[in-house]
C-alpha cells in the first residue's frame, strides 16, 4: 500500500465511519440523505482503488470509526446530561 493509499483510505473510512454513526442517531427524513452520501462514498472508493488489501483496510477501518464515533458521542452525552442517580 502506498502512502496515497493509505492516506486516501484513512481519510475515506474515518468520513464514512462518522457517516454511518451519524446514521444511527439522526432520525428518519434526515438518515436517508445521511445513507446516501455514504453508499456513494464506499462506491467512489471502490471504483478509485482495485486492490483488494485497501478494499478490506477500508471496511476494517470504517468499522473501527463507527465504533470510535458512538463512544465518544455518547461518553459526551453521559458527561453533559448524567442520569439522576449519578448527579
Amino acid at each position: 500500500m502506498t502512502l496515497k493509499e493509505a492516506l486516501w483510505t484513512s481519510l475515506a473510512s474515518m468520513v464514512t465511519g462518522i457517516l454511518l454513526g451519524s446514521f444511527t442517531l439522526l432520525p428518519s427524513p434526515i438518515n436517508a440523505v445521511v445513507s446516501l452520501l455514504g453508499i456513494i462514498l464506499v462506491i467512489w472508493f471502490f471504483k478509485k482503488f482495485d486492490k483488494k488489501s485497501v478494499r478490506i483496510s477500508f471496511i476494517v477501518f470504517t468499522v473501527l470509526y463507527f465504533i470510535l464515533f458512538i463512544f465518544i458521542l455518547s461518553a459526551y452525552i453521559f458527561m453533559t446530561n448524567p442520569p439522576e442517580g449519578l448527579s
